[in-house]
């Protein structure tokens, strides 16, 4: 492992880079002065004693005096860390302290004023995307007995993208159903895209459907979470709103609508029998 590698892997435990550096480079040498580690390191003289003081609270390095000259020396490693963990516990344990005293108080105004449950408690609405698709793959992957999708234009994230966890979730005995959306594209390249990519789908377990045209693009997990992604009809803007509805009875109802829509929907075979003459022209110019 390079210098700068194991720069970065320090930095997530609480040590900047700057510190990183410098304690590394303490590893090499059995006692330093100041000035000799501002030379070896590219932290500048006017900074190296502030990061040295840094390590010094952190219990990563030591200091002292031989014969009037300041030496820095670095503790060994297992007992350093030991040292910044334990710090990190004794911050913890402080906190919860804290916390403990004012709990109490904290409960008695929330409970006071919300005796019960807010209406919206189980409801959750994302507008970035980013954080959206953070929050459906979590749902999705903790899903436990089933999967139902509505897949419908736009797409948050590459469809084929999905693939591995789809068949993570059928390998782990989760029934996952789709329904896709084929929409306007009645041309024999789009079909057979289409086509090739939901019997990939199928072929690491997914049950799939085909139809025209889909009202929402729908995610219902184990008939008690459900998710729908609509268009904002506000600003025009081809920008996706996420409702996250925690709650049976309504997974429940969206249920009753992705059966509706699944018995209309064509299998695979009915789809590519619909389009077999695009699907044969494409495929004799391949």
């Amino acid at each position: 492992m390079n210098l700068d590698d194991m720069i970065l892997k320090l930095q997530p435990l609480g040590i900047t880079g700057r510190e990183a550096e410098v304690y590394i480079a303490m590893l090499k040498n059995s006692a330093l002065t100041a000035s000799e580690i501002s030379k070896i390191t590219t932290v500048s003289i006017n900074k190296i004693y502030e990061v040295l003081q840094n390590l010094i609270k952190k219990k990563m390095c030591t200091e002292n005096y031989l014969n009037g000259v300041k030496l820095f020396r670095c503790i060994e490693p297992k007992i350093a860390f030991k040292n910044i963990f334990s710090i990190y516990e004794e911050e913890i344990a402080r906190k919860k302290n804290m916390y403990g005293e004012i709990e109490e108080s904290l409960m008695y105004l929330y409970s006071k004023e919300k005796n019960n449950k807010s209406p919206l408690d189980y409801i959750e609405v994302v507008s970035d995307r980013g954080r959206a698709t953070v929050r459906i793959l979590n749902i999705q992957a903790n899903a436990k007995k089933e999967i139902l999708f509505f897949s419908k234009p736009p797409y948050i994230t590459k469809l084929d993208s999905n693939i591995e966890k789809i068949q993570s979730a059928c390998n782990n005995n989760v029934q996952v159903k789709s329904i896709y959306e084929f929409g306007q594209e009645e041309n024999a390249e789009y079909n057979n895209n289409l086509l090739n990519l939901v019997e990939h789908f199928q072929s690491v377990g997914e049950e799939a459907r085909i139809i025209k045209e889909l009202p929402m693009k729908l995610l219902i997990a184990d008939e008690s979470i459900s998710i729908l992604s609509l268009m904002d009809n506000v600003t025009l803007k081809s920008e996706l709103t996420t409702m996250i509805v925690h709650h049976p009875i309504f997974a429940l109802s969206q249920k009753t609508l992705f059966e509706v829509y699944w018995n209309k929907a064509m299998t695979i075979e009915e789809y590519r029998n619909k389009y077999k003459e695009q699907y044969h022209q494409i495929s004799e110019s391949v």
